[in-house]
């Protein structure tokens, strides 16, 4: 994901499209041998659960309880919903910037470094007592960058904005996992992982859904400068209906 999208848009450029996709999946091959020679007991270990559909219900009514990582998860449904830009960058790449393949590589592997920095920016940070201000001051410079990236006029400009869409992101991921983790009981736990993962993967394909919609009617730089209004609205609204986010304090 760090330079894989870089050197993926060089060799198209180059070498052309199919000669690269050949390549890419010869890197595979290892991957699959070194998965092919693991070896496993055939033991399970630790206490086996059925799955059932009560179970899932369970873990919904969990997280509607537990107001904090509720207010985490609408949180990150509604800047994802709204401000899904990874569909638009060819339109940066190809048509405003004329860039071709090689700028497109660059625009999907920055945000990745973003990524590696805010992750890295957390763990420097060590335990922030305030995580719920913390995820919602990132959400708000998430729609900052969007509006950013809108607002570009310059290729590498649109490169430093999804930088930073990469870098809150991962902090908004990181402080949302954590949080799940340690309020969270034992037995609650992956259920409520597992649940907002899910919720996570739809609200991507949605995202894509409306920002390719909203490209075709407003243009690709006014669709993202929408998405970051209502990105703000949307991260004003849950912070009102649930004020606990903003004041929780971790032990």
């Amino acid at each position: 994901f760090l330079f894989g999208p870089a050197i993926a848009g060089v060799l198209i450029d180059y070498v052309g499209l199919a000669p690269t996709y050949f390549f890419s999946a010869s890197l595979l091959i290892p991957a699959i041998v070194a998965v092919l020679a693991v070896r496993s007991p055939g033991k399970l270990e630790g206490e086996r659960r059925r799955v059932s559909l009560r179970s899932m219900v369970e873990g919904v009514e969990f997280i509607w309880a537990q107001r904090i990582i509720l207010s985490l998860f609408l949180l990150d449904f509604g800047v994802v919903l709204v401000g899904f830009y990874r569909p638009i960058l060819p339109i940066f790449a190809g048509d405003i910037f004329k860039m071709g393949a090689t700028g497109l590589g660059i625009l999907y592997g920055a945000p990745a470094v973003g990524a590696l920095l805010g992750s890295a920016s957390l763990l420097m940070a060590g335990d922030i007592k305030r995580k719920g201000a913390a995820a919602v001051i990132a959400a708000l410079f998430f729609a900052a960058s969007l509006a950013l990236l809108g607002l570009s006029q310059w290729f590498w400009m649109a490169v430093a904005a999804v930088l930073v869409l990469g870098f809150t992101d991962s902090i908004s991921v990181g402080i949302r996992r954590t949080v799940v983790q340690f309020l969270a009981p034992d037995t609650m736990r992956g259920r409520a992982a597992s649940l907002i993962t899910v919720f996570a993967q739809t609200t991507n394909a949605l995202g894509a859904l409306l920002a390719g919609s909203a490209s075709e009617l407003l243009g690709a730089p006014n669709a993202l400068l929408l998405g970051s209004l209502l990105c703000v609205f949307m991260i004003i609204g849950i912070n009102r209906a649930i004020p606990q986010l903003w004041h929780h304090r971790s032990l």
